[in-house]
């Protein structure tokens, strides 16, 4: 399996390949680009994960001095860091 995985083309140069040359591709190479595609997409969700608990994080007491300086409990408030409008929100929680 490994003479597979150095004896085919990566997901980037099959970025640059023509449909037709996907197409003829052997089954376990696209078997295995199949795979890479997924472990791609697997890191990065976990990426996005840890950069938006990052950002909440950040952001989470600001937010929290805002809706009290707006005087609300939940909803949305909006404040600027730098040139980035940051926009949080709270949903109302419905028991």
């Amino acid at each position: 399996m490994d003479a597979l995985r150095t004896n085919r083309p990566t997901l980037d140069a099959l970025r640059h390949m023509q449909v037709s040359d996907v197409i003829a591709l052997p089954a376990e190479h696209l078997a295995l680009l199949q795979t890479d595609a997924r472990e791609a997409l697997d890191a990065a969700k976990r990426m996005q994960d840890w950069i938006e608990a990052a950002i909440a994080l950040r952001y989470e007491q600001r937010a929290i001095g805002a809706r009290a300086a707006a005087g609300k409990d939940t909803g949305t408030v909006r404040f600027q860091d730098g040139a980035v409008e940051i926009a949080v929100d709270l949903p109302k929680k419905v028991d």
